[in-house]
């Protein structure tokens, strides 16, 4: 028998080698009680960490269920269980599972030994152990919440992990010193009927309500790849665009001093760019580098000091500030020794041990960290540059003159910003003569031009479109599930590649995906039909491998054999199974398109995708085979039918029409990663996609500022297009547009980045069919929505310099289309 119960709060199992391997195991009826009810969550401790596991029921049988993650770590600690189950073993030295039920938890461990250590003295640590545990500090409540939110993410949200957002970290801040007060409200939330996407702690001070501080708050946020917690100062603001809010942020941050902390919001990783861009200032963490309560706590302390200081209104000297219980005024002298006001912001060494001197006092902000302007703001916020020598200036300065009035300090710390200003356009104006002079004399551009060119695209204050990020790895929860699915098969495919596959099939029922032999081109589309439901079992997925000069459509739609029967086509049992499933999402896979040219075999069905509703087959066309004309003879291309093409890179393959490439986004496989891939669990949401999760959303029809800077950004494009005579169609036109409709309504790219993915997916693609494309409309899109100096440096330049320069600005994040800039930079590569 491989399971034993030997109390009531302890049972023993043999171990099998598919415990080492499978994430559940069948449980005997007569030990179900002892797990508790059937769908529970069941805490279980293993080596001092919890890892969620169910019971749960599939037929008649009861499994326990657990994480990848606990398996792995069984298997390291027995690493030779599979020679050990596969060869002759004394059975009585078997390593067991031991479960030691305690405090509603299981402990588990796993027994290697010959039989004669003593099972009491084993259940007493380990109820010790978990003793311990539930005291924890806010270092082990991180750590929790860091490697146990993704665990529990896709999963029922009634399981009590919540309670450690919710309740245990919330309790320990309100421990603090100066949250004791009673001033401060804490608040945790990891969502109310699932879990929340972004799960926070925030801090915030009753004393703002009805203030125009009500939208500033302190708050620890999870990361989107919970590999990262931040501890924030954010200000936020219902309906306030991303530029108003970074520039609120930036205001925020001229009253303080950040020290050692970050300001740069372009590296936080959150899915919430309204969120992003609100960051004052911000600590990250991360499981592995998370210090010990004291650090923290000193560091939590560092953020509300400077999180009171934003709230302190510059203009008035004297204010009172109680946020501590006391008045300002009190606080400042007994704590620093000085004026009211002054405020000490720790500076840390390199082991993040803080440093506190009575020489800290801060008080102004860095003179270097000027405002956002407006453009700028939409997308990302620089990094505040030489943060270190500003503080170490500014402190010096403010120490050396303690008597000026905060009134003398503000106009001297206007004047260092004024100066600085000043310095910098002089920067930009020495830049722009460089790069004059070095076209007018013909000298060769020193490698820090690009520099020069970059100062040069940030002097058009009015005109500027900002960069955008080269990478954006957001998804939505159910294409997190998709990509969960497809991780737990072996396949990890980049959240870039999901959504904009995605997208594209919202946008059009056409999606070519081009890759080299292996990239991933044919298992990826249909992964993500098996994800969302549609496999070939069910008649809802569908293969086609296309055969060498295939000269007419016959092997798509079928053909009449020697006595006049009609033989359909792979096509047409799909499209048959498409009209009698109306609500559900079926997909055809048109395999190596390139081996026969499309022109001959892929008329008929291009017109269907086009929008052609007409039967593709005539009465003609099944010749006295009236019952095959009954079936088949009225199927024209449905509304939940989805054509994905694959094209290999390489020789031997026809050229694809350009009609064909006009009807579809063309997107490239990326490199195949080679890695340890995330453990995603077993996602437990619906699987099933119905086909309205390919249509146009409801909510993006109200959606008209989208549309507006969708339409802008586009007559942009097509107007540079129209200069090299190669313009955007209205099938292009409108397709475009859905993509970006569909990508607002759900989140997933800006509107630049909607137009980069435009140009990489439709435009190139479509330039690329044109032997006779030349090289400047590369160039033009390469420096599309580039200011209009750095544009006009860069078309100056001879090909080989624009090159060098262009891959210089690539690396720069510089470009505000990266992804398109890419594989422009490709192809001038290989036309120069």
């Amino acid at each position: 028998m491989s399971w034993e119960l030997l109390e009531s709060d302890r049972i023993i199992k043999t171990t099998e080698l598919s415990d080492f391997i499978n994430t559940e195991m069948n449980i005997p009826t007569e030990l179900i009680s002892f797990f508790g009810g059937v769908g529970e969550r069941l805490a279980i401790i293993y080596q001092q960490r919890e890892y969620p596991s169910y019971l749960e029921t599939e037929g008649s049988n009861a499994k326990l269920k657990w994480s990848r993650v606990l398996i792995r770590k069984l298997g390291e600690a027995f690493p030779d269980y599979q020679s050990w189950f596969q060869a002759d073993r004394d059975d009585t030295k078997t390593p067991r599972l031991e479960i030691i039920k305690a405090n509603e938890v299981f402990n588990l461990r796993l027994v290697i030994e010959d039989g004669e250590n003593n099972p009491e003295d084993i259940k007493k640590s380990e109820v010790v152990t978990t003793v311990a545990a539930t005291a924890a500090g806010l270092q082990v409540l991180l750590e929790k919440w860091i490697s146990g939110y993704p665990n529990y993410y896709p999963r029922d949200f009634r399981f009590s992990f919540k309670d450690v957002i919710n309740e245990d970290i919330p309790k320990v801040i309100e421990g603090f010193g100066t949250i004791q007060s009673g001033h401060y409200q804490v608040l945790g939330f990891a969502g109310q009927t699932q879990w929340a996407e972004i799960p926070w702690v925030k801090v915030t001070d009753k004393q703002i309500n009805g203030s125009n501080d009500q939208g500033l708050y302190l708050a620890y946020i999870l990361a989107m790849d919970s590999r990262k917690l931040y501890l924030a100062i954010v200000y936020g603001e219902e309906g306030l665009g991303l530029r108003s809010l970074s520039e609120k942020a930036s205001e925020y941050r001229k009253r303080i001093a950040t020290g050692n902390y970050q300001t740069n919001h372009q590296e936080v990783l959150l899915a919430n760019a309204s969120l992003v861009s609100g960051i004052v200032c911000y600590r990250e963490y991360s499981e592995s580098e998370i210090p010990e309560d004291a650090v923290l706590a000193a560091e939590f302390e560092d953020f509300r000091k400077m999180y009171a200081l934003c709230l302190t209104k510059t203009d008035k000297a004297d204010s009172v500030d109680k946020a501590d219980g006391v008045d300002k005024v009190e606080a400042d002298k007994a704590s620093t020794g000085g004026e009211p006001g002054q405020a000490v912001i720790p500076e840390m060494d390199h082991n993040n041990n803080v440093i506190v001197t009575e020489n800290q006092k801060i008080t102004k902000p860095l003179a270097n960290q000027q405002p956002l302007d407006q453009e700028e703001s939409a997308i990302a916020s620089p990094a505040a540059e030489n943060d270190a020598e500003a503080v170490e200036s500014t402190s010096e300065d403010w120490q050396n003159d303690e008597s000026h009035s905060e009134e003398n300090k503000l106009q001297e710390n206007k004047l260092q910003e004024n100066k600085l200003q000043e310095n910098k356009l002089a920067e930009i104006k020495l830049a722009e003569n460089r790069i004059k002079k070095s076209h007018r004399d013909e000298i060769t551009i020193q490698e820090n031009s690009s520099e020069e060119i970059l100062l040069a695209s940030k002097k058009d204050e009015k005109n500027r479109v900002l960069f955008s990020p080269g990478k954006n790895d957001y998804l939505t929860p159910k294409l997190q599930v998709v990509q969960a699915k497809m991780a737990n098969l072996g396949y990890y495919y980049p959240a870039e590649l999901i959504k904009s596959y995605y997208l594209s099939l919202k946008s059009k029922p056409f999606v070519i995906i081009k890759g080299r032999i292996g990239s991933g081109k044919s298992s990826f589309p249909r992964l993500f039909a098996e994800a969302i439901g549609a496999s070939q079992e069910n008649g809802r997925f569908k293969r086609l491998l296309v055969g060498k000069n295939w000269e007419d459509h016959r092997h798509l739609f079928g053909r009449l054999d020697s006595r006049g029967h009609f033989i359909p086509g792979p096509i047409m049992t799909c499209l048959k199974t498409a009209k009698e499933s109306p609500d559900k999402p079926h997909f055809f896979i048109l395999d190596e398109m390139d081996q026969s040219p499309t022109a001959d075999y892929l008329r008929l069905l291009l017109e269907g995708i086009n929008g052609n509703k007409e039967p593709f087959l005539t009465r003609e066309d099944f010749g006295a085979d009236i019952t095959a004309f009954r079936e088949y003879g009225n199927l024209s291309f449905p509304d939940n039918l989805y054509l994905i093409a694959t094209i290999n890179q390489g020789a031997g393959s026809f050229p694809v029409d350009s009609r064909v490439i006009d009807s579809g986004n063309v997107i490239e496989m990326p490199v195949v990663e080679i890695g340890i891939f995330s453990d995603y669990g077993s996602p437990a949401e619906a699987s099933d996609w119905e086909n309205s999760a390919f249509k146009i959303d409801s909510q993006a029809r109200g959606l008209p500022e989208i549309l507006e800077r969708l339409i802008n950004l586009l007559n942009k494009l097509q107007q540079l297009l129209i200069k090299h005579g190669c313009p955007i169609g209205y099938r292009g036109k409108n397709e475009i547009l859905a993509f970006g409709i569909n990508s607002g309504a759900e989140g997933l790219y800006s509107e630049v980045e909607v137009i980069d993915l435009a140009i990489l997916q439709r435009v190139i693609p479509a330039l690329a069919s044109d032997q006779k494309t030349a090289i400047p409309v590369y160039q033009s899109l390469a420096v599309f929505l580039l200011a209009g100096d750095a544009q006009e440096s860069l078309m100056q330049l001879p090909l080989n310099r624009f090159i060098s320069q262009y891959e210089a600005l690539l690396k720069a994040a510089a470009i505000p289309c990266p992804r398109s800039g890419q594989e422009i930079l490709k192809r001038l590569k290989q036309k120069k």
